[in-house]
């Protein structure tokens, strides 16, 4: 059937895979941006960015 794509180990394709540091990274924008501290927003933002370049990241986004 057409959109009821399933992945190999029987979940289906579109879950999204969790990330801890990730998360950590983008809720650390978030706390930055709020307080108005560009400057650690954006190393947030590139941190992130390394991690998800790294082998150490299980959700890695496309690009």
């Amino acid at each position: 059937m057409p959109g009821n794509s399933v992945a190999p180990d029987g979940n289906p394709a579109s879950a999204r895979v969790v990330c801890a540091s990730c998360e950590e990274f983008r809720l650390g924008e978030t706390e930055a941006n709020t307080e108005r501290d560009w400057s650690r927003a954006t190393d947030c933002r590139v941190l992130l960015k390394r991690h998800q370049d790294s082998a150490d990241c299980v959700a890695r986004e496309p690009r």
